[in-house]
């Protein structure tokens, strides 16, 4: 076995050796804790490192509103520090530095365990108490379905569709205000897709992942472990990204076809007119823009879907918190987790720009009350759809999303018919599939 292939092999266990040697040091100095639910917590000051990991967006005047102000009430011993993970960057060098996480927020919970982070939650709900009934069925279901009930729903990001007014008064188009398909949103784009004075307007960028999300599409079929996507509904999600392909303008120089692949793009370019989003992406970033004086003439619509499915959005996203298994407060970490249920941190959750997780439809009428950026904006509009349940999430899917991506390029500047396309990105797909059995086994 050649040098490169053993450092592959031997480099989750080497993590996994320096994490736990961190936390026996850590707590040779500290007596375990007994099981018993009659033990009292320390009163001894703690500080939590909360690792905000793949792609999640939490700014910190969220984490000192949402975390440090009510946990200042509840447990006045307790601090919470938030730790960056870049979306994109390993969070291997931080567990090697001796950075260990308490709680991690959001992160895919497969990544989590492959880390050797995902804590048990089994022990600490018996120990502490844990009511699921009073969370929406739909976020307890989602819950299940990804991590086996192992993290805790923090906050539900629901789709939305970003507008900005000033493209729609430019060119004298009717704001989107009801429920339309994606083909009538396109009609609106196509408006919208126009040079004027040295700017290329772009009316709405789309990715595959997203229109597929709609249907709840697998990419992975779970009856026989390979690639789902030369259905016809995966065929009718290709149909719909050529229309927006072909619209005269779309296409930029250089066979530029993605124009929304950053988080920031909707209030730094101000050229995209509709930006198909998430709230938690983009409610914190606007509020922290205003309070430095900068501000866009924006508002919501509903978010659309196909005309099958309308009324739906798609797959429900909870974004969660997870126990660390190397946390040296285990005890201390998930009380605060399980406070970030309370309606108490719920309603602050909700009056600031996210959407709660608890089976109260009155908090929606709550919904943004305390944030500025959101005042007179259509609330109403973020919940005329439903957000759809997740398909079954399946390990290998993260590593092979990419010939999706790959498939849409071919499509969009390729000159690749939608079939062929879709055939050779099953085919790049199985063959990877048969490499990561092979390599599991």
């Amino acid at each position: 076995m050649g040098k490169s292939k053993i450092a592959k092999w031997l480099m989750p266990i080497l993590i996994v050796m320096v994490v736990v040697g961190v936390t026996a040091c850590a707590q040779g100095t500290q007596k375990t804790p007994t099981p018993a639910a009659t033990d009292k917590p320390s009163q001894e000051p703690v500080e939590l490192l909360v690792f905000k990991w793949g792609g999640v967006t939490l700014t910190a005047t969220e984490v000192d509103k949402y975390f440090n102000e009510p946990i200042a009430k509840k447990f006045p011993h307790i601090k919470v520090k938030l730790i960056d993970v870049p979306e994109g960057d390993p969070i291997e060098p931080l567990l090697t530095q001796g950075i260990i996480p308490d709680i991690i927020f959001g992160g895919s919970y497969t990544a989590i365990e492959e880390a050797g982070l995902a804590e048990e939650l089994a022990p600490f709900k018996k120990k502490f108490g844990y009511d699921d009934k009073k969370i929406k069925p739909s976020v307890n279901e989602s819950i299940e379905l990804k991590s086996g009930g192992n993290q805790v729903p923090f906050s539900v990001n629901l789709p939305v569709i970003y507008y900005n007014k000033d493209i729609f008064d430019k060119f004298s188009v009717p704001y989107p205000t009801e429920v339309q398909s994606w083909d009538q949103i396109l009609d609106t784009a196509k408006q919208l897709t126009r040079a004027d004075a040295g700017v290329n307007y772009i009316g709405i960028d789309l990715q595959p992942a997203r229109l597929a999300s709609g249907l709840s599409l697998d990419i992975i079929d779970p009856a026989t472990n390979r690639a789902a996507v030369t259905s016809p509904e995966w065929v009718k999600v290709f149909e719909t990204l050529k229309k927006l392909y072909s619209i005269p303008g779309f296409i930029g120089t250089d066979d530029k076809y993605k124009y929304a692949d950053k988080d920031d793009v909707f209030y730094n370019d101000q050229n995209l007119a509709l930006y198909s989003h998430n709230l938690a992406q983009l409610v914190g970033p606007l509020e922290e823009l205003r309070k430095q004086g900068i501000t866009l003439n924006w508002d919501f619509a509903p978010h659309p879907n196909f005309e099958d499915a309308l009324g739906t959005s798609i797959e429900i996203n909870v974004h969660t918190l997870t126990l660390s298994k190397a946390s040296k407060h285990k005890d201390e970490a998930y009380q605060v987790i399980e406070y970030m249920l309370s309606e108490e941190v719920q309603r602050i959750i909700t009056r600031n720009g996210r959407v709660s997780v608890l089976d109260l439809p009155e908090l929606e009428k709550e919904y943004g009350a305390d944030i500025e950026v959101l005042k007179g904006k259509t609330i109403e509009n973020i919940f005329k759809t439903e957000p759809r349940q997740i398909h079954k999430p399946n390990i290998y899917e993260s590593k092979i999303t990419k010939y999706i991506n790959d498939a849409a390029k071919d499509v969009a500047i390729g000159g690749v018919d939608i079939n062929t396309a879709l055939r050779t990105a099953k085919e790049k797909i199985d063959k990877d599939l048969e490499t990561l059995e092979t390599t599991k086994s």
